[in-house]
């Protein structure tokens, strides 16, 4: 069963029907399937960013800072799919009979992948500012896909809580390896 927000919320924000505004339909619809794609973008282009001297050196470093980011972002889809074969939650499309804004599997909903990996790239060793303009992407990314009906509000905070606990144990285990990583590559 949902949780009481999304019990609260479903009536209005919840149920896409004929009379819903198409513009807004095809927006909320847009940010939920490929605003993670945007986030990865900014992770990229700001490792890339921060990196300097040689193309080599270049190179190397935007690999050593999204690194973390790509490793937390394994393991985080890895917890989230065991956790969705654990606890199965039907996703409010399913439960509530209503068509979601966009084609989605009627599988687990519990907790939503794209924001458990978007939190996680959050590990990624980029700057203050653009892991927050990351998180803000994530945050709309969570919102958009409970509006349209494939996660309940639950499952995006699970899977917010679920990224941000692999960023960090990820980024404490790399500020550990990244010297020696770093040596190796540079050598």
């Amino acid at each position: 069963m949902p949780d009481p927000l999304s019990r609260a919320i479903e009536p209005t924000f919840l149920r896409w029907d004929a009379t819903a505004p198409t513009v807004a339909g095809h927006v909320v619809s847009g940010i939920a399937q490929y605003g993670i794609v945007l986030a990865i973008l900014v992770v990229g282009l700001g490792a890339l960013w921060a990196a300097s001297g040689t193309p080599r050196e270049r190179v190397i470093a935007t690999c050593l800072r999204i690194a973390p980011g790509i490793a937390a972002v394994a393991i985080a889809l890895v917890i989230a799919h065991v956790a969705g074969l654990l606890l199965p939650e039907t996703r409010p499309f399913v439960l509530l009979g209503q068509p979601p804004l966009f084609p989605h599997a009627a599988d687990a909903s519990f907790p939503s992948d794209h924001v458990s990996g978007g939190m996680a790239m959050l590990a990624a060793r980029v700057g203050s500012r653009t892991r927050a303009l990351t998180a803000v992407i994530v945050v709309a990314v969570g919102i958009a896909r409970v509006v349209a009906g494939v996660h309940w509000l639950d499952d995006i905070v699970g899977a917010a809580i679920l990224g941000l606990v692999v960023a960090w144990v990820v980024t404490l285990a790399w500020t550990a390896v990244a010297p020696r990583v770093g040596e190796a590559l540079t050598a």
